[in-house]
């Protein structure tokens, strides 16, 4: 399991946070994933490899917790 995965696990199991929390702390999780895969298309940095798996389950997370991931097509890379 990738070290995204495991946080995202974490973030999900915390009692401590309220729904509105876990969201926040997703979004930015996904908001530096997207800047990662925007970066390696531009040249910029490698990948770590992990093919979008780790954006791909920051967004099944934020559909668990009844949100929409953000638009990442071509216009936001």
């Amino acid at each position: 399991m990738s070290h995204i995965k495991r946080r995202i696990v974490t973030i999900l199991k915390d009692n401590e946070l309220d729904a509105e929390e876990k969201v926040e702390i997703l979004r930015q999780l996904e908001a530096d994933s997207l800047s990662k895969e925007r970066s390696a298309t531009e040249g910029m940095t490698a990948v770590d490899g992990d093919d979008g798996e780790d954006l791909k389950a920051i967004e099944q997370a934020l559909r668990k917790m009844g949100q929409a991931p953000v638009e990442a097509g071509a216009s936001s890379l």
